[in-house]
């Protein structure tokens, strides 16, 4: 449909390249909500935690003397990048922390948190956008391999990485009972709050693999770098077929869901519709999906 609306503009090699670059960024973004909600929980602070590693990478990193916070001389590109990671993995441990050793709902603390990190991001990148990144970092976001983008295969491997822990290991397994049903994970001897915690650690290691992979490929970090990523996740995560009452799902699902968002926002943008049409969209999309998800959870009850 969109094809014919654009004269062919959205399956063109620029158009097939657009929408591969968006679904490399949401797609892994999407894997980390997909750890989240199979337990049963959600993470609503991509944006703000998302923001804040960038930034946090970014400031470490540029040559720019006014922007840099480490005393005007730029890290190395493997600290700068260690330091991502670190955030990332911190920010989750927090997230599952408090949600599972306070029984807080994970919506709320996820809230917090992304209050928090948004405030941290802007405190150190002063509002200003963050530019004069080293050139070591460009590959990472801009190389190609085989003609795709080298995000295109990070997300493809990360995929597949996915695919392995939750449908062929001992932690995959213990995800899907803590969703389906936290009491009897728990007499079965499975540490919940463990799960619950490691889930989200995983989610931010994820998160922060996405933050460097947008940093490489834009060489720069501004307030709107992630913008609209935490619903593009959920969108994703849900037309892929994940439950948001936790222990159904499939990664395969949601790589499907994945592309199929990119599809439809690509072709959106095509067509000149506007961000607020875009929204619109997409909060259908998810409302649609969760409908559906609700009552296949009341006839499966019924059952």
């Amino acid at each position: 449909m969109f094809a014919l609306l654009t004269n062919g503009r959205t399956v063109s090699a620029i158009g097939i390249n657009n929408i591969l670059q968006q679904t490399a960024t949401v797609g892994i973004v999407a894997i980390a909500q997909t750890f989240v909600m199979l337990t049963g929980a959600i993470d609503i602070s991509f944006y703000g935690a998302g923001l804040f590693i960038s930034v946090l990478g970014a400031a470490t990193m540029t040559s720019r003397y006014d922007l840099n916070i480490v005393g005007g001389e730029p890290v190395p590109i493997s600290v700068g990048i260690g330091l991502m990671i670190l955030a990332g993995i911190s920010v989750g441990f927090v997230n599952g922390f408090v949600s599972s050793y306070f029984a807080v709902p994970a919506l709320v603390v996820t809230l917090g948190t992304w209050q928090i990190t948004q405030g941290l991001a802007q405190f150190l990148g002063q509002g200003y956008t963050i530019t004069d990144l080293p050139e070591a970092l460009k590959p990472f976001g801009r190389g190609e391999i085989l003609g795709l983008p080298i995000p295109v295969w990070l997300m493809l491997g990360l995929f597949v990485a996915a695919y392995v822990v939750l449908q062929h290991t001992r932690f995959g397994r213990a995800i899907y009972a803590v969703g389906g049903n936290p009491g009897s994970a728990h007499l079965s001897g499975i540490n919940v709050r463990r799960i619950q915690v490691g889930v989200f650690v995983v989610a931010g290691l994820l998160l922060a693999i996405a933050a460097i992979s947008v940093e490489a490929r834009l060489m720069a970090v501004s307030n709107r770098t992630f913008l609209g990523i935490t619903i593009d996740s959920i969108a994703a995560v849900t037309v892929g077929g994940v439950s948001i009452y936790g222990g159904r799902g499939t990664i395969a699902g949601v790589f499907l869901g994945t592309f199929i968002l990119a599809v439809i926002g690509n072709g959106l943008n095509s067509i000149g519709a506007t961000p607020d049409i875009q929204g619109v969209t997409k909060g259908a999309i998810i409302l649609a999906a969760i409908a559906i998800d609700s009552h296949q959870s009341r006839r499966r009850n019924l059952v």
